[in-house]
């Protein structure tokens, strides 16, 4: 075989290595560090109480149909878009949060644990401009989130691709939402999260 051949062999081999090498997730942190705490129990059960007071005599307003009629189901009083909480209302929703959840990847050997002590790594979201290898400060595209979310499936430190990890600018809001939802999918099979849009937005 003539050194040409041998080359050609070896790069092929190797592309063929990079290809099929799996790429182990490390395991979560579990905290072992007690917890800080720079505000004593009285100090938080009179920010407790002050926030309680604004829910119930204050409310929120919230500008989607579907939350407002979510919430008259649930008890609370809707008056148009301002909604009024009850103090036990609310303390008996937040009781029935669970303290772990299980965030399922399509891989189940990248699926994490969230909540209690368990602790995960997940890129940054949302950066509205990149730094690329020209050193160049300029506004993100598609392929710069794909390329984000494959340096994120080969790292065996993060948990997750996480989702938008930068703005593609160049495609519509409209639609942009779909482009990186499936950016997330195709490039990795770990855990991702999601975004929601304003309905003016869609």
């Amino acid at each position: 075989m003539d050194a040409v051949g041998t080359k050609r062999r070896g790069r092929n081999s190797r592309k063929k290595s990079r290809l099929t090498t799996k790429i182990e997730m490390l395991p979560q942190l579990t905290r072992g560090l007690p917890l800080t705490e720079p505000m004593s129990e009285e100090q938080i059960l009179k920010i407790d109480d002050a926030s309680m007071s604004i829910l119930e005599e204050i409310g929120v307003d919230f500008r989607d149909p579907i939350a407002l009629q979510q919430w008259k189901e649930a008890g609370a009083d809707v008056q148009g878009e301002r909604v009024r909480f009850d103090r036990d209302m609310i303390r008996e929703l937040i009781s029935s949060i669970p303290e772990n959840i299980t965030l399922h990847a399509r891989n189940p050997e990248n699926t994490v644990t969230l909540g209690g002590k368990q602790s995960i790594f997940v890129p940054m979201t949302g950066a509205p401009f990149i730094s690329d290898l020209e050193n160049k400060r300029r506004w993100p595209t598609l392929e710069d989130l794909g390329n984000l979310h494959k340096l994120s499936h080969m790292s065996p430190a993060i948990h997750s691709s996480a989702h938008h990890i930068v703005e593609p600018m160049d495609h519509a809001v409209s639609h942009r939402h779909l482009r990186i939802t499936y950016s997330s999918m195709k490039y990795s099979d770990k855990t991702f999260s999601n975004s929601q849009l304003e309905k003016t937005e869609r």
